[in-house]
């Protein structure tokens, strides 16, 4: 409901414009003169003001000359009320900023398009300012990806090129092969933040999926889990699976499915100690399925709210040195919410625990095969 405040020292001028805007929906406030008007006006933040110009103590004149001079009501609109219809009146209302001039005697319709017409352009006016506020904080933070991402690009340049000057000078094979193997290490680095910054740039317009078949979920998850349980297994960590005895064929993109497990399951190797636990749970849902990935590993409490901001890495986290983009959470996020998913991230009690839920975005009646499971865990945490 919009408010209208109406400035007006004639009381039955007042009461009578009242009724008629409560009639029409508005909500209408009176005000007897200037310096009432004024108060009501910086308390209330109307959407309207309706204001005579003849008014003892402060005249209509003056109340729109302090009200642009406030910044919490400059940008109100208001109707001046005048018997006098003068140029130079007029036009001294107009100066100082008046959005509409009202002669008396006025008819009920010529208040009511005058008020229409303005609360329209205001309207507009909020619109447009919304708008250019958004394109402000999207200038914003794209300077700030822009920036941070030159910074990142730029650290593997200088190893590179830092490697190729050696190699130039170095004549013994061993410490030749050394930078051979940076200079190889830092362009794969090159490579692998170019192709993500590329993902979260096509990902930054919002698509349905595409591409959707059914997954076998039995049968395909282990083959994406093993080369993790692998990995596991040379830093003396315990990788273990759990299925159920039956999941529905999930409907989604397989791609996109791919790559949020493998940045999962990457993050959970990367962050876990030796001989830490790391547990991946599946678990149908009437309408899908939700993935558990828990390691033992505990995130600080201020680092959970930027898990997902783009070059974010948790301070002193990485403990097997295994370097990264900083962009692999972004993407996960990203990908769930192409998915239509949901992704939630909790910490403590020496476990972090990583739960997405997935719907299947088709029908589909099958059943996957009897249970398959890499190991067995006892702890399942979340």
């Amino acid at each position: 409901m919009k408010t209208i405040l109406v400035i007006e020292d004639d009381r039955t001028v007042r009461q009578n414009i009242l009724t008629l805007l409560k009639a029409e929906g508005f909500q209408a406030v009176g005000a007897e003169h200037g310096l009432v008007g004024l108060e009501k006006a910086q308390a209330l933040h109307p959407d309207l003001i309706i204001c005579d110009v003849m008014m003892p103590y402060l005249d209509g004149f003056g109340v729109l000359k302090k009200l642009r001079q406030i910044p919490a009501t400059s940008m109100i609109p208001v109707i001046f009320l005048s018997a006098r219809t003068e140029r130079q009146d007029v036009r001294r209302g107009m100066t100082l900023g008046a959005d509409d001039y009202v002669t008396k005697p006025f008819t009920r319709s010529e208040l009511l398009e005058a008020i229409a017409t303005r609360l329209a352009k205001q309207s507009a006016v909020m619109e447009l300012q919304q708008q250019l506020e958004s394109l402000q904080a999207s200038q914003a933070t794209l300077d700030s990806f822009v920036n941070t991402a030159a910074h990142e690009l730029r650290s593997p340049v200088v190893n590179m090129k830092m490697a190729i000057e050696i190699l130039q000078v170095v004549p013994d094979p061993d410490r030749r092969q050394q930078y051979l193997d940076l200079l190889q290490s830092e362009c794969n680095r090159q490579v692998e933040l170019l192709n993500d910054l590329l993902d979260l740039q096509r990902l930054e317009t919002p698509l349905a999926p595409s591409d959707l078949e059914p997954l076998p979920l039995h049968a395909w998850l282990p083959t994406i889990v093993e080369p993790f349980e692998l990995r596991a297994q040379q830093r003396q960590q315990q990788l273990r699976m759990q299925l159920p005895n039956h999941i529905p064929l999930l409907v989604t993109e397989r791609h996109a499915f791919n790559r949020i497990l493998t940045e999962l399951l990457n993050n959970a190797c990367k962050y876990t100690t030796p001989g830490g636990q790391i547990c991946f749970t599946v678990q149908s849902l009437p309408a899908g399925i939700c993935l558990c990935l828990s390691n033992e590993a505990e995130i600080p409490p201020e680092a959970l709210p930027r898990l997902f901001e783009r070059f974010y890495r948790v301070p002193n986290g990485d403990r097997w040195q295994q370097g990264g983009t900083g962009l692999g959470l972004a993407l996960v996020q990203k990908l769930v919410e192409r998915l239509r998913g949901t992704i939630e991230i909790r910490s403590d009690q020496g476990w972090t625990s990583v739960v997405v839920q997935l719907p299947n975005l088709g029908p589909s009646s099958e059943t996957g095969h009897p249970s398959m499971s890499l190991g067995s865990s006892e702890h399942q945490p979340g």
